[in-house]
């Protein structure tokens, strides 16, 4: 019997040691099939024609070294566009609103012909690509004797901080310099080295560990060439692919704490436009649950409101009375 026992346990090990690399394996095939076909296709991701950008006007055209300001807004959602114009005019910041690709989008479906679909969401796709076609028409719009300007991609589902102008502006000179992308908002990112701390305002700039997220950062002109190269086969979202970048060493990433950006919470009026999931499910809440024990182990600071919101200040009727000025059916035709 001890000798049964003894073989049973030198069986389960031998599976074990089998089994874990083998998975390893599988996935890492998985998230790596080279796909010449893809590298094609994003070809098909073409740079914003003048005529899709819908401007709001203000007198702040930069937030800190970083102009323009783009911020990526899905043309079914109208109610995000309201309050991002509102958002924007209480700042009184110029920006462009451009359009997000969406599961429907021509460009989409192509793509989708080569994803990944047991590890990468169609949603996320359209996300990759939305933020990827920015990347390209930032590219596009610099020239090759100036590729060290930055913009500021912003996704339509925030709010910032009401001094965000002036917080940005306090931020010396050298950090543009030496970061490749600043996040003014991040998910489950713990703060690494302190890069610079302000003695006016209460906000610290990190060296930043996991930037999770895309809802609101600086990027340098290089950087999104850099980036369109890098990530060009996309298995994954965008957000853990810049991750990996910066795990790497391939990136420099500084994120702002407490951050300057927070995504509005999602519910029944505010839907998720990439995460569809019943927040309702037990299941749901189990994640949920060993998302937030993690971030609590890995050190994240957790931020649920911002200090000064701009959004609790900010004029939707205004915004809805402009949009019905200026927007005049704008992307009516753009799905």
């Amino acid at each position: 019997m001890i000798f049964n026992g003894r073989c049973g346990k030198k069986r389960h090990r031998s599976i074990v040691f089998i089994l874990f690399p083998t998975i390893f394996l599988v996935t890492n095939v998985l998230f790596n099939i080279p796909n010449n076909s893809l590298l094609n296709q994003i070809q098909l991701i073409k740079p914003f024609d003048q005529s899709l950008l819908f401007p709001i006007n203000g007198s702040i055209k930069y937030l800190g070294k970083a102009c323009p300001i783009y911020i990526i807004n899905l043309p079914s959602r109208s109610d995000r566009r309201t309050e991002s114009v509102a958002l924007i005019q209480t700042l009184d910041l110029q920006a462009f609103i451009v359009p997000a690709y969406s599961i429907h989008s021509p460009e989409i479906y192509i793509l989708n012909q080569n994803r990944n679909k047991l590890f990468f969401k169609l949603t996320e796709l359209a996300c990759w690509a939305s933020h990827m076609r920015i990347w390209i028409s930032i590219v596009n719009n610099t020239s090759s004797q100036n590729n060290n300007t930055w913009s500021i991609i912003f996704e339509d589902d925030i709010d910032l901080e009401i001094d965000t102008p002036y917080i940005m502006q306090s931020l010396p000179y050298s950090i543009w310099n030496d970061a490749d992308l600043i996040y003014l908002g991040h998910c489950a990112n713990p703060p690494g080295k302190l890069i610079y701390q302000s003695s006016k305002y209460i906000y610290r700039l990190y060296q930043a560990l996991h930037p999770s997220c895309t809802h609101a950062y600086a990027i340098r002109s290089n950087t999104a060439e850099k980036l369109i190269n890098l990530l060009s086969k996309p298995s994954r979202p965008i957000d853990d692919l810049i991750i990996k970048l910066v795990d790497n060493q391939q990136l420099i990433a500084y994120s702002i704490h407490p951050p300057l950006a927070i995504q509005k919470l999602v519910s029944k009026t505010n839907p998720s436009d990439v995460n569809q999931i019943n927040r309702q499910s037990l299941m749901y809440h189990i994640q949920l649950t060993i998302y937030t024990f993690i971030q609590w182990w890995n050190g994240v600071q957790p931020c649920k409101a911002l200090n000064k919101s701009t959004l609790k200040k900010a004029n939707l009727t205004k915004a809805i009375y402009w949009r019905k000025m200026y927007e005049k059916g704008i992307w009516k035709n753009y799905t």
